[in-house]
């Protein structure tokens, strides 16, 4: 099992640079890059943050392919994935052409990382976000056409969504180009096995990833693709401590309550708890914009503990490496490490990654 982590966002863009050549040296095998306009929370919240001293906002995000094409020099076996992009802010056509440019300025070392779309980057801008998911499998559709013409040869494509005529796309990869979805419905599920060469889920407890891996083999198998074809990974969201009770407290913080509030409310069901915010579809429903801080802080109140729980792989460094290893077992190749811990204690960013560095060793 292989592990990749996340990109820093923020300004100075140097800063990406200086981080993709040491986490190369430590050993990681992917970097991902959050292609996002806005962040998760309200202004008025971060702001009260000690992170506001440094980054005045949170809404701040470079694209996340001219980071990449800027990042990748100077590297040599790492790779570069967005986590994850979707079909609507950008023409199909648009996306895999910057896909192709992020594949060749890394040398084939690109993964394209898809996904339904998050509402907070689509709608404030005027654009439909009706059908993300007919839009996402039309789009790959068209994205494999694209990349299995000919040179010179035409495309003609009448779509619901795309239409192309008399188009051209020359652009080729360098090697392998794999595509991998940010997938947890069966609808979702079904394009992976179909369209795509990885899983890359969020935060899923392991026995519901399981029963969800299942799905996605079964899906596969339906569609005459060997399900090994499928690289599974998890994008983890992780806070670690030496102590439990540490962890506790930090899980309880209201910036971190914040991300368990932003699950679908089917998690709090299944544990037999109402969503803060009735039915709610996650991130296909949040705008932070139109929350203000009270509000947010309100609901986040109202998450119970054992909801926290689900949201993040939490733990000591032990407990997460047993966790970590549920997942090896029923097949994760690959975990996407989001480190939230000093979100909740901005005095745990050493000590935190000293420990998730503890976690890696026990897999290498």
């Amino acid at each position: 099992m292989e592990f990749g982590t996340v990109a820093p966002t923020f300004p100075p863009i140097s800063e990406t640079t200086r981080v993709v050549k040491r986490l190369e040296s430590k050993g990681y095998a992917a970097i991902w890059f959050a292609d996002h306009i806005m962040g998760w929370y309200p202004h008025e919240l971060w702001i009260e943050t000690p992170f506001s001293l440094r980054y005045p906002s949170c809404h701040m995000f470079y694209d996340a392919f001219c980071e990449i094409c800027y990042a990748a020099h100077g590297s040599e076996k790492i790779k570069f994935g967005t986590s994850v992009s979707e079909v609507i802010r950008r023409h199909p056509a648009v996306l895999l052409q910057q896909a192709v440019t992020a594949n060749h300025a890394t040398n084939g070392r690109f993964i394209l990382g898809l996904g339904a779309g998050e509402a907070e980057n689509i709608i404030p801008y005027g654009l439909d976000y009706s059908k993300p998911v007919a839009k996402l499998e039309e789009a790959l559709k068209l994205i494999r056409i694209m990349l299995e013409t000919n040179y010179g040869e035409t495309i003609n494509f009448e779509g619901k969504f795309y239409k192309l005529k008399n188009a051209v796309f020359d652009l080729k990869p360098v090697g392998e180009m794999p595509i991998w979805l940010g997938a947890h419905g069966d609808k979702m599920l079904k394009l992976t096995a179909k369209y795509c060469d990885g899983w890359l889920p969020t935060t899923l407890p392991p026995e519901v990833y399981a029963e969800k891996a299942e799905k996605l083999e079964k899906y596969a198998k339906e569609f005459e693709r060997d399900p090994d074809e499928v690289t599974k990974a998890l994008f983890a969201s992780v806070v670690i401590d030496e102590s439990e009770e540490e962890v506790l407290k930090l899980l309880r913080t209201p910036i971190l309550k914040v991300h368990a509030l932003l699950l679908p409310s089917e998690f709090y069901e299944a544990l037999g708890y109402k969503h803060p915010f009735g039915k709610f579809y996650g991130l296909m429903d949040y705008i932070p914009t139109e929350y203000s801080k009270e509000k947010i802080l309100e609901a986040a109140k109202k998450v119970p503990d054992e909801v926290s729980k689900i949201a993040f792989i939490s733990g000591t460094p032990e407990q997460i490496t047993e966790i970590f290893e549920k997942y090896e077992k029923i097949g994760v190749e690959h975990i996407v490490i989001w480190n939230l811990t000093y979100f909740g204690d901005v005095s745990k960013i050493k000590s935190s990654y000293e420990l998730i560095d503890e976690v890696l060793e026990n897999f290498r």
